[in-house]
């Protein structure tokens, strides 16, 4: 116990894990949107993204989500719980699923890497490795952890793997920043320069495959995680953005709102058109229907008088029962002047 004290006194304090305790306590209705490129990689927006890939650290983690018994990422259970578990505090299209299961893979793997190289390689025994248990993980699951390390198949396949590790020429030389998102803006500036050049046609090529070629490795290398070359891409170009369904359906319900608005504005102005329209021709019908009673009238070869008049107007009345008294009235005051 003295001996893990002082080792524990000795170590630098650093800032600690990651927590992020305010995207667990995210809210449904407060959840983030990602946008995925044509693989299905979050590139956006970028803090967003940045926030989502430490989440999930925090996930890979907690030994309750996924538990450091298993040898193998393929043989955690409830992966479906934790992928509603992450589309409860983000808003994710179902094409980032392989994203999201890789990032947890290579998260959980990294986590039990370094606790091998903290606590198991710096002692020679299996009392001061127990000793040496950090705080995060439960005592049950660093004796499984300690015995799997001292098998004899451990030993050859992180041999195997050392080696391996020797081998690769294609390393992450770009800090923390995904590959995925270095060639989102790539592709953008080849784009622009293809606008400008008038050359459209070169923004359809893939970089990474002119450089790297087509391989014969299972995962693309230069691509960034969630993959994989036994996976058809459907869109080559790469120039496509998927977006989760919600935020899809919201534009789409933002455009036909839109549309609706600008429909009943035309149908408004329309109708205020037509409306116009019918009061112009009804006054040019009573105008003429005037004008007509007036010539009647003025055609009359007897001495006009109130009888005359009278009689006249009730003959066209009788003719057009549409004349109203108000324009009898008018005419009869004009032929009276």
């Amino acid at each position: 116990m003295l001996q893990k004290q002082l080792i524990v006194a000795s170590k630098k304090n650093g800032r600690g894990p990651t927590n992020i305790f305010e995207v667990h306590a995210r809210k449904w209705e407060d959840r983030v949107a990602i946008y995925c490129n044509d693989k299905g990689q979050p590139i956006g927006p970028k803090k967003a993204r940045n926030e989502l890939t430490r989440f999930l650290g925090t996930i890979a983690h907690d030994y309750n989500w996924a538990p450091l018994t298993y040898t193998n990422w393929q043989k955690v259970l409830n992966k479906d719980k934790i992928w509603e578990y992450v589309n409860s505090k983000y808003i994710l299209p179902p094409e980032s699923y392989d994203w999201v299961m890789e990032t947890l893979d290579v998260s959980w793997r990294g986590f039990k890497c370094r606790l091998k190289r903290d606590h198991y390689y710096p002692y020679d025994t299996y009392e001061k490795r127990l000793n040496s248990r950090p705080d995060n993980v439960p005592e049950d699951h660093f004796k499984l952890l300690l015995k799997y390390w001292a098998s004899t198949p451990a030993k050859k396949t992180s041999l195997q793997n050392a080696k391996n590790r020797q081998q690769q020429d294609d390393m992450h030389t770009c800090g923390p920043v995904a590959f995925a998102m270095i060639s989102d803006e790539m592709q953008e500036m080849r784009r622009l320069e293809a606008l400008e050049a008038d050359e459209s046609s070169e923004c359809q090529k893939d970089q990474f495959d002119e450089v790297m070629g087509d391989g014969r490795a299972v995962r693309k290398r230069l691509v960034g995680i969630g993959v994989s070359r036994k996976k058809p891409q459907e869109n080559v170009a790469g120039n496509s953005l998927i977006l989760p369904k919600e935020v899809m359906e919201s534009i789409k319900s933002a455009v036909v709102a839109d549309v609706q608005r600008e429909l009943s504005a035309e149908r408004e102005e329309i109708a205020k058109e037509k409306e116009a329209h019918a009061a112009r021709v009804a006054e040019m019908e009573r105008a003429a229907k005037e004008q007509e009673m007036q010539d009647d009238l003025a055609t009359q070869k007897e001495p006009m008088n109130l009888d005359v008049i009278a009689s006249v107007l009730a003959q066209l009345r009788r003719k057009d029962p549409s004349l109203t008294p108000e324009m009898i009235a008018k005419v009869i005051v004009a032929s009276a002047t």
